[in-house]
């Protein structure tokens, strides 16, 4: 398994576990733009994307992902671009 929702994740917002990157979840908020982790039936698990709240590029692992974030999230993180 690429990433731990087993499921397809390129173009979609995922947040990332509190233990690997702290517990502000809008700064958890990650775009997955593609890499192997991206898609259940690889076995890579490197995502690259960027955090929503500050726009860095980045590329994080597929065990790292916690869940789908919520549109209304994503909205809230946006927010702190450009602060």
């Amino acid at each position: 398994m690429a990433n731990n929702l087993n499921q397809e994740l390129e173009g979609k917002f995922v947040v990332l576990k509190a233990e690997e990157y702290g517990k502000d979840q809008l700064k958890r908020i990650f775009f997955c733009r593609g890499g192997f982790g991206t898609s259940p039936k690889t076995s890579g698990s490197a995502i690259f994307g960027y955090f929503v709240f500050d726009g860095e590029d980045c590329r994080v692992e597929g065990y790292e992902i916690e869940r789908f974030a919520t549109g209304g999230e994503v909205e809230e993180a946006e927010k702190f671009r450009g602060k």
